[in-house]
């Protein structure tokens, strides 16, 4: 079975910054695309100072956003007919992480079903410690 374009260019991007080729919020967050498989992404991203709390941490909102991200990529590069957009996504904050410190989402494709895609996905540092993790379900639209 042929690879579809999206993956194929997800591909292409590994190891290099999203924001050589992408839009929006991909370029703010400046993730980086480590690992590509069948149902699965690991995207690192460096942790800004714009990203964090008066106290210095990574902000929660952040957190979600960087495993939002590496799912919606996830579910993209899976060559779907119809795009998917979250449904609804529920994330737990369990350690900091700093301005500067190198963090990797980590996602996995649980079900794929005709109406909603459930995928699970885990931020670590890079001590392999997990600092959040979310289940999130993925609807198609359009």
């Amino acid at each position: 079975m042929p690879k579809n374009q999206i993956r194929a260019y997800f591909e292409s991007m590994i190891d290099r910054p999203l924001a050589e080729g992408g839009t929006g919020f991909t370029v703010w967050l400046g993730g980086i695309i480590r690992k590509i498989d069948d149902g699965t992404i690991s995207l690192e991203v460096t942790v800004r100072p714009e990203m964090c709390t008066p106290m210095g941490t990574l902000h929660g909102g952040i957190h979600a956003a960087i495993l939002d991200e590496a799912v919606g990529l996830t579910v993209a590069a899976m060559g779907n007919e119809a795009h998917f957009v979250t449904l609804n996504m529920t994330t737990d904050m369990l350690r900091p992480a700093m301005a500067g410190e190198v963090v990797t989402a980590v996602t996995q494709v649980v079900k794929h079903g005709r109406k909603a895609i459930h995928v699970i996905a885990s931020l670590y540092n890079v001590q392999g410690k997990e600092l959040s993790r979310c289940t999130q379900n993925m609807m198609p639209v359009g």
